[in-house]
């Protein structure tokens, strides 16, 4: 079934342009970003997690914060953000990665540990969640092989200039099915909801706030908050005419 040393890498910045140092704007007392990186440590199935960040004087708040309370830091290319897991998995070392976004604080390890073996019992390159069409945004969550992404790395390096295969770690895998075999972990109806739980936004932070004031309990399950959105409309809506950035 499994293969090998799992490595979680969550990317933040504190750049943002819609709602600047939002990884570290505080939930019951921490900054959003240590809620995020503590619910995917509670997998079981992660073995190592690290916070990956550019290496601009900007971050240096979020990495002194993360450092001091004994998480693992890497710091790389602001703009390549392959490059920047590539050269973190050199370091950290991974057979099996999972990427995340650290802005999703309510982030879900059973979720995490669905896909883990979703993944594990099948012979994939790459699986995500289906996010949005069966699941939520905010609980998303991709797992690929160390030897896929850096399949991935050889392809796109010699791309000049921008490219949204070198900020997306993943896009060229799902645009290329071909050549990578790739699945997909459905939502039941109870997932399969128009809700927004990553933060970009103002709007998107007070909904997560309010959540969290809600239950007080950073380890609220999505189950639970999914029932409780589906119960209070208003609560749901507050970020209703979000839209995602493409």
């Amino acid at each position: 079934m499994i293969y090998g040393k799992v490595l979680c890498i969550i990317q933040a910045r504190m750049g943002s342009e819609r709602l600047p140092g939002k990884v570290m704007k505080e939930l019951g007392g921490k900054p959003m970003i240590e809620h995020t990186l503590s619910r995917v440590a509670g997998s079981d199935r992660v073995d190592e997690v690290v916070l990956a960040t550019s290496d601009k004087e900007s971050e240096n708040v979020m990495v002194d914060y993360l450092r001091s309370k004994g998480w693992s830091v890497f710091r790389g290319d602001e703009n390549n953000v392959l490059k920047r897991y590539v050269d973190c998995e050199e370091c950290y070392k991974g057979d099996i990665i999972i990427r995340v976004t650290g802005d999703c604080p309510f982030i879900d390890p059973d979720i995490i540990d669905n896909v883990i073996t979703y993944f594990g019992i099948n012979d994939f390159d790459y699986v995500r969640l289906d996010v949005p069409d069966t699941f939520i945004r905010g609980f998303d969550v991709e797992i690929f092989t160390r030897d896929a992404m850096l399949r991935v790395y050889e392809i796109t390096k010699n791309i000049e200039g921008d490219s949204p295969y070198k900020e997306h770690v993943t896009f060229y895998m799902y645009k290329h099915p071909e050549e990578f075999k790739i699945g997909y972990v459905k939502g039941s109806e109870l997932y399969a909801k128009d809700y927004r739980l990553c933060v970009d936004t103002p709007e998107d932070f007070e909904l997560v706030t309010t959540i969290y004031n809600q239950f007080n309990n950073e380890w609220v399950s999505a189950k639970e908050i999914v029932k409780f959105l589906d119960e209070n409309p208003e609560i749901a809506n507050i970020n209703q005419n979000v839209i995602q950035k493409q």
